[in-house]
């Protein structure tokens, strides 16, 4: 899975309106060849921690390079 959302890349919305979030997490969704930025608040990002920890089963295991560069990483 080459999936990745950093929590580091906050942006602030600029022009928030009454009960909007202050800030927002932006990720790249590619789809059909084509790519668009999807802006996450905090809470979606919370919602979708607590669906993956009821549903692991879902989620495709790393392939054997990705599990070679997850432990280069950790050293």
């Amino acid at each position: 899975m080459r999936s990745r959302l950093d929590l580091s890349e906050k942006v602030e919305n600029k022009d928030r309106r009454f009960g909007a979030a202050l800030e927002y997490y932006p990720a790249r969704i590619v789809t059909g060849g084509r790519t668009r930025t999807a802006l996450f608040t905090a809470r979606q990002i919370s919602e979708a921690l607590e669906r993956y920890d009821a549903n692991q089963e879902d989620v495709p295991n790393p392939s054997m390079w990705e599990r070679v560069k997850a432990w280069l990483a950790a050293r």
